[in-house]
């Protein structure tokens, strides 16, 4: 698998925009959004697929939330266009307030190196702007975090195949995930839309800014001064040695959203046709002789139905 960077949660408020105006400018105006209760003290919420779009309160302001299924979200079904976004916002900078944005290293290749990491967290070989660290250990693995969660600027390094379950199959996995709010997350968007800047490069610059991790020099008391320590500056390098920008739209892992938007979507013409054509029932038969050569991820699905169908069984008979 290959290194990359993508972004891995966006918001904004805005006061210029419907909750339809904001669906459409994501391009995702043929999805089943769903009305529910909104939350941050909004009364009213449009979701679908980890995308939110809430209003209702706030003195008339509309908010969007997308989490990091979201972004896949949008970058499947939408228009996936994140620079498109950020540009209406910075366009838009009196009406429109960017209220965090992340973005996500995910190593595969072993350049982030936890040991090291979480060993020189703790001895202090390293130089942060933020005054707060916290190393933690659990049954997600390890995570290093620098400053709070309030913050404008929070930096979280860790595990992330053992978080997902998946360290058997994926044997190095580990995420270095830089969390901006508020001004940080505008001047970020801003230098994209008006500067031309690069995702990777601009994450590496303002990483470098924030966290750097030390060789000590005992002939030196200034550690802002000491030499960058090995490990961390293999990672740091990493995207200068890079062939291409490793900044990407990975989009949804497949699901069962992403099988019926390409089928039912993208196919249903066809499909449609097919049924006119030669009725309902051909099209059963001929289907029904593709069972035995399932794709291992359409067979993935049925597993997945099976054991959600069970459940929901079980909890059903429990309430009797």
């Amino acid at each position: 698998m290959d290194n990359k960077i993508m972004i891995d949660w966006f918001s904004f408020t805005t006061s210029i925009c419907s909750p339809e105006d904001i669906i459409e400018l994501l391009g995702m105006t043929d999805c089943p959004f769903t009305e529910t209760y909104g939350f941050y003290g909004w009364q009213n919420r449009l979701f679908f697929g980890g995308v939110s779009v809430m209003y209702g309160g706030h003195d008339g302001l509309v908010m969007l939330e997308m989490s990091g299924q979201g972004c896949r979200t949008f970058e499947t079904l939408g228009n996936g266009n994140f620079k498109n976004i950020f540009q209406f916002c910075v366009y838009n900078v009196g009406d429109c307030n960017i209220t965090r944005l992340d973005v996500a290293y995910d190593d595969f290749k072993g350049y982030l190196n936890l040991d090291e990491i979480v060993k020189d967290t703790v001895k202090g070989n390293f130089v942060a702007r933020t005054r707060k660290w916290e190393v933690i250990q659990s049954s997600d693995g390890r995570c290093v975090v620098h400053g709070t969660r309030k913050g404008s600027v929070l930096i979280r390094i860790y595990d992330k195949a053992a978080e997902r379950n998946r360290s058997d199959e994926i044997p190095h996995w580990v995420r270095c995930e830089l969390q901006l709010r508020q001004e940080r997350a505008a001047e970020f968007a801003r230098l994209i839309v008006m500067e031309d800047e690069i995702v990777d490069k601009l994450y590496f610059a303002v990483l470098n800014h924030y966290l750097r991790y030390v060789q000590p020099s005992g002939s030196d008391s200034n550690k802002w001064r000491f030499d960058i320590a090995e490990h961390w500056f293999d990672f740091y390098n990493s995207v200068e040695t890079a062939p291409r920008s490793i900044y990407v739209a990975p989009g949804m892992e497949y699901n069962a959203f992403k099988l019926r938007h390409t089928y039912g979507h993208n196919f249903g013409g066809g499909i449609y046709t097919y049924i006119k054509i030669f009725g309902i029932n051909t099209l059963l038969e001929d289907v029904e002789k593709a069972k035995p050569r399932l794709n291992p991820k359409y067979k993935m699905l049925l597993a997945e139905d099976e054991e959600l169908r069970r459940v929901n069984y079980c909890e059903h008979i429990e309430s009797i």
